[in-house]
């Protein structure tokens, strides 16, 4: 029988109502303690990491859990947390880059409503997540509605639906259906861990809409390291009559300040040369281009890169690895 770690951390899924709003309050332990048959499935140990609702879960928390998984890797066979919806899919993207290679699952899930509720999908997809811990899944995964996800390109799509994640630019990794698990690839379960321990938070994302004023970059700038930009379409960047946008990006560059460009469409990635607002930008001030990441991916990755980095060049191969 195998041994899985299950981690929670707060989130709808551990939540009670009261009289300022729902509350993280349950318990790791009477979570599971409520899921029947999951002591035939595995063996299971619960620990209460943090309690808190996801907006409030930051890279100083999911560091801190990563920490906590490698000094228990070797005691357990796979890993569950949960966790609130609202930043899973920060929290995945940044447990993908701080374990990597790992020839275990390490399972994140959470619930659009809580535990208890009669409506609520947390017992399904609780009990979903430990059955992928017990798989031949590796690495970081979420899983949610049915849904096994790459941790790497998860997003989540909807408020309220119960199907509220999907796999952006990527297929489904695999499914759970009537208490089977079926994977819809092969998984190197030889392959050595990796672990990080730190991330650089001074990463800022901007979104651009027509006639953004340009000097948002300027504020940015004198709190980040590393600046992404959600351009139009495939990372086209406006050219107004002044050049405004094309000068801030020469400045940012002069300072110091590394320029990630990104798209703000969901789906098809980033290319800046097929246009030349982008072509041209992408050349004169070396932009470094996010391809196929999710917003969430591409703000974890730039901290990871950051922490990892001493300059420029050196943040440029660490963003653009593959992981």
């Amino acid at each position: 029988m195998k041994r899985i770690l299950f981690i929670a951390t707060g989130g709808t899924i551990a939540c009670v109502q009261t009289e300022k709003g729902l509350t993280p309050k349950t318990a790791g332990s009477e979570l599971i303690a409520q899921l029947d048959g999951l002591t035939d499935l595995c063996d299971v140990s619960a620990v209460q990491l943090f309690n808190l609702d996801s907006t409030n879960m930051s890279p100083h928390e999911w560091t801190e859990l990563a920490v906590y998984i490698q000094k228990n890797y070797t005691d357990f066979d796979g890993f569950v947390i949960a966790h609130g919806t609202d930043t899973l899919a920060y929290a995945a993207a940044a447990l993908s880059c701080l374990i990597q290679s790992s020839s275990k699952p390490v399972i994140i899930t959470g619930s659009q409503m809580p535990m208890g509720v009669p409506t609520s999908d947390a017992p399904i997809n609780l009990r979903d997540a430990f059955l992928a811990a017990c798989s031949e899944l590796c690495g970081v995964a979420v899983v949610f509605g049915g849904r096994i996800i790459d941790g790497r390109c998860a997003k989540k799509v909807h408020t309220r639906k119960h199907d509220a994640f999907r796999s952006i630019n990527s297929d489904d990794i695999g499914a759970v259906k009537d208490g089977r698990v079926t994977l819809f690839k092969e998984f190197d379960r030889e392959a050595a861990p990796i672990f990080f321990n730190r991330m650089d938070t001074a990463v800022s994302v901007i979104k651009l809409i027509p006639s953004l004023d340009p000097r948002i970059l300027d504020f940015a700038a004198e709190y980040s390291r590393a600046i992404i930009i959600e351009g139009f379409g495939t990372g086209g960047i406006p050219d107004y009559g002044e050049k405004e946008f094309e000068q801030k990006l020469s400045q940012l560059v002069i300072n110091g300040v590394i320029v990630i460009m990104h798209t703000q469409v969901t789906e098809g990635g980033c290319d800046m040369s097929l246009y030349e607002v982008g072509r041209v930008a992408q050349k004169r001030y070396g932009i470094i281009e996010t391809g196929m990441m999710t917003t969430e991916m591409a703000a974890m990755k730039a901290m990871w890169a950051l922490a990892y980095s001493y300059g420029r060049e050196d943040m440029q191969e660490l963003f653009t690895r593959s992981i």
